[in-house]
Order: structure tokens, then C-alpha cells, then sequence
């Protein structure tokens, strides 16, 4: 296959109508079905865009390369620059602002502009060890402590407590994977009490704090409240053998429904709300009768939905809260058993319509963790974020990437 060398700007001008303005959308022009070779491009050019040209998405290289000086900042990139997950959001709420949380350099926290992906300024004193983006307020992060919960103003680099809880420590939103209700009001808090393990829902606005939930006997992997706010959910090794079981609770710790049971069913999933107002988890299952694909399973009952009819998903994303119904699929995988998705991101409809827009090819070969590409949508959904080192064999230098596409609704 010949090679398509960058820069692309005479192919981008030239198509970019075409794929902007058309009233087709992706999934009408790419059969969701079919199995779509991967291009061999070669590495696009620091805040260089070029359409992806099976899918015709706008991606752009958004970190420079290693040594090269950053921006607005006295550091140099560094040969790992990315995000931090699927499941954190790396856009804040109003998309003005976007956190490159893991640059193996200095800064160690990049702050970029959420459209134009320049660097706006860097962060190295950070308050907290767990934080995410507020839900509705704009530049601020809630953070986590020791026994802790604040707000950090990353612009003006301010702190504010919003409570310290006397004979608690080691508090984690999650650990990692956990997220705030989509109204900023609850978030879910995993750490210690003493000698117990606990998790516990806090209600910021009231100041209010729930009974505490012992996991002494539980191989914890996450915990999390709702996206309505309503529930708690722990994800691990709840009882039995396997693990990566879910078990759903209220804001009291009673449980609600049976254990999901089977192993990851689903897995690498993440929470939100569907256009029936459900609280519902997403993401890849890992179990029969559905193994390899993406459902949706409603907490309060354990109904589960398959979204998908083909592939192997990799990681799930609903961090999507302005575009409702929708999730978005890493699909790393790229060999042939799981056809059609390969080296993929995609967005899936909620709905069991079997709904997919294909967005872009990532160009991502997994070689440890922090290749994964743990792709995340923006609030909007309109612009897609993964890490990747463009098929690189050694996973060096990796960067991040974006795509910018026309949503279907």
C-alpha cells in the first residue's frame, strides 16, 4: 500500500466541505458492518490537522515532540504526554480548557485550550492525589486528600476545603475510575475509617454525609455514585470466584438488585443516565452470551441491553454529558477474530438500535498501560481524545490526539 505522507493541508482543504457540510452522516456513509483496513499514514505534525481518510474526521496531534519547548510554559514536551483515562474527563465543562494530567515532564499537568489545543499554562503543585473536572463549574477541579474534599481553581491556583472528616484518611474517588453526579452535587469516596475499609456517598450542596458502606471483604477496584446521584456502586472481587463483579447500592447501603455476578459483565465500563432517565453502566462485556460486545446494563434492576453486533471493545467513555444517549468505544484490538472494529474509536447509540458512528482510526499499537488509548469524548461529544504512539513498535514518543466530526444529533 503506498504511503500518504503529512503534511495534509491540500487534502484537508480540499475535502473538508465535502465532510463537514454533507447531510450524510457517518454511519450512513461507512456500513457499521464493514471491515475497514487501517491506513498507513505517517505521523502528522504537531497541531497539524489532516482529515482521517476513511472517516474523514478532523485529528490533530495536539502534544509537540519530545525536547521541543512547550508554550506559554518554561518545559519542554516530554516522550509521554496524554490524558489520564476514559472514564476522567479530560475537557472541563464548558470545553474552554483541557488536562493533559500525565506529562512524564515538566509541567507535569499541561492546561490546553479546548479548541485550538495550544498550551494555555502548566501545572506542578497540585492539591489533591484523586481529582476531576466540576460538572458545572468551569475551572474548577474537586480534589481529594487524605481526609479531604476541596476545590482547586486551576486558573487562579486556589484552594478551598468543602469538608475534613475527623478519624478518616487515604481518600480516593474511586480509586481513580470514580466520577461526581452529573449535577456536581455527589460524589462517591472510597479510604479508611480507622481500621475499615469504606466507601461513602457525600452530598456537597447540603453538606451531608451517608452511611458508610464496609469493604472489608471485598477486592475493591472502584467505587462510584450514580450519574442521577441515587446510587453507589462498587465494582471488584465482591464474592466468588473471578472478579470485576458489580454490585449496586443506595445512599443508605442497601443493596439494590442481585450481584452482577459474571465476570465483567460489563467491564471497563463507565456510568450515565439513558434517554429513559435510567441509571445505566456501559461498556464492553466479557462474558457470554454477549462477550466482546458493548451493552448497557440499568442499575436498578440489572437489565442488560447489547448496543453492539460485532467486535471486541477495548474501553468505554459517557463522558459525553451534553450529547445524551450516546457512548463512546475505544476498539484497540487488530487482528481479524472480532471484525469489524479494529484500532477503532467509535460512538454507540443507547438505545439497542445497534446505532454505530465510526469516527477515526487511532493509529494505536498497545504495548504497556500507558499506551492504551483510553480514547474520551468532550462534553459536547463532537471531539473524541486518545493517547497513541502512531504505530510505534515500542510505544515511544506517545502522545495524544483528537478527532472532530459531525454528530448525528
Amino acid at each position: 500500500m503506498q504511503k500518504l505522507l503529512h503534511p495534509l493541508s491540500i487534502v484537508y482543504f480540499c475535502v473538508s466541505a465535502l465532510v463537514f457540510f454533507t447531510e450524510s452522516t457517518i454511519a450512513q456513509t461507512i456500513g457499521h458492518t464493514k471491515i475497514i483496513e487501517i491506513p498507513e499514514l505517517s505521523r502528522p505534525g504537531y497541531l497539524e490537522p489532516y482529515l482521517d481518510p476513511v472517516f474523514g474526521s478532523k485529528v490533530t496531534r495536539i502534544t509537540g515532540d519530545p525536547g521541543t519547548p512547550i508554550l506559554n510554559t518554561e518545559g519542554t514536551w516530554y516522550e509521554v504526554a496524554r490524558h489520564s483515562y476514559s472514564k476522567e474527563s479530560a475537557w472541563n465543562c464548558d470545553q474552554t480548557l483541557l488536562l493533559l494530567a500525565k506529562h512524564h515532564g515538566f509541567p507535569s499537568k499541561m492546561f490546553l485550550d479546548g479548541s485550538t489545543f495550544k498550551p494555555l499554562f502548566g501545572r506542578n503543585s497540585i492539591p489533591g492525589t484523586d481529582m476531576r473536572w466540576h460538572p458545572v463549574i468551569a475551572s474548577v477541579m474537586v480534589y481529594v486528600m487524605d481526609n479531604v474534599i476541596g476545590f482547586w481553581d486551576v486558573r487562579r491556583e486556589s484552594t478551598k476545603i468543602i469538608m475534613e472528616f475527623e478519624g478518616y484518611s487515604k481518600f480516593s474517588i474511586g480509586p481513580w475510575e470514580g466520577n461526581l453526579s452529573l449535577d456536581g452535587r455527589y460524589i462517591a469516596i472510597e479510604g479508611w475509617k480507622d481500621q475499615d475499609h469504606v466507601a461513602f456517598v457525600y452530598d456537597i450542596k447540603n453538606r451531608k454525609k451517608y452511611p458508610d458502606l464496609i469493604l472489608n471483604n471485598v477486592t475493591v477496584d472502584w467505587v462510584s455514585v450514580s450519574a442521577s446521584g441515587r446510587f453507589l456502586v462498587l465494582n471488584g472481587k465482591i464474592e466468588g470466584e473471578g472478579g470485576d463483579q458489580t454490585q449496586v447500592y443506595d445512599l443508605e447501603g442497601k443493596k439494590v438488585g442481585g450481584l452482577w455476578a459474571e465476570y465483567g459483565r460489563p467491564s471497563h465500563y463507565d456510568l450515565t443516565a439513558d434517554l429513559n432517565g435510567d441509571d445505566v453502566a456501559v461498556g464492553v462485556s466479557k462474558s457470554k452470551p454477549d462477550d466482546g460486545r458493548v451493552i448497557k446494563r440499568r442499575l436498578s434492576d440489572g437489565k442488560v441491553t447489547v448496543l453492539t453486533s460485532g467486535g471486541y471493545a477495548s474501553h468505554t467513555s459517557t463522558r459525553s454529558v451534553k450529547r445524551p444517549g450516546w457512548a463512546y468505544v475505544t476498539y484497540q484490538y487488530r487482528g481479524d477474530a472480532w471484525p469489524p472494529y479494529r484500532d477503532e474509536v467509535v460512538a454507540v447509540k443507547l438505545d439497542g438500535s445497534m446505532t454505530v458512528e465510526r469516527i477515526a482510526h487511532m493509529h494505536t499499537k498497545s504495548v504497556d498501560y500507558m499506551t492504551e488509548a483510553h480514547a474520551v469524548p468532550s462534553p459536547d461529544g463532537k471531539m473524541v481524545l486518545w493517547a497513541g504512539a502512531w504505530d510505534s513498535e515500542n510505544g515511544r514518543p506517545l502522545g495524544a490526539y483528537v478527532a472532530e466530526y459531525k454528530v448525528t444529533n
